[in-house]
């Protein structure tokens, strides 16, 4: 927690909202989830991840929120693939037959 010089109420680090955040996944409102996943996706670096992922009090609800949120692929990443092995497939085909 970061403390102010000049006499103002206390707020809380990004790392510790995270962290309180996360602690109460997945009974969290929807601007709050929206919060982790830009926490994750574009602020966090490699070791706030990795710290945060050690805590044996947060094992649970950060695999939860990973599996739900991060790891899956959408629907674009999802069409990239299919299209891309039916090229792929496509191309071995043509190849095969003596292109």
């Amino acid at each position: 927690m970061t403390r102010p010089t000049d006499g103002a109420t206390a707020v809380p680090d990004r790392f510790d909202q995270i962290e309180a955040l996360l602690l109460r996944y997945p009974e969290i409102a929807e601007t709050e989830l929206a919060d982790l996943k830009r926490w994750f996706t574009k602020e966090a670096s490699a070791f706030e991840v990795a710290s945060l992922s050690s805590k044996d009090e947060l094992r649970q609800q950060y695999r939860a929120f990973r599996a739900d949120h991060i790891d899956r692929l959408g629907a674009v990443e999802l069409a990239a693939i299919i299209l891309g092995g039916i090229l792929s497939l496509g191309a071995i085909v043509f190849l095969a037959l003596g292109g």
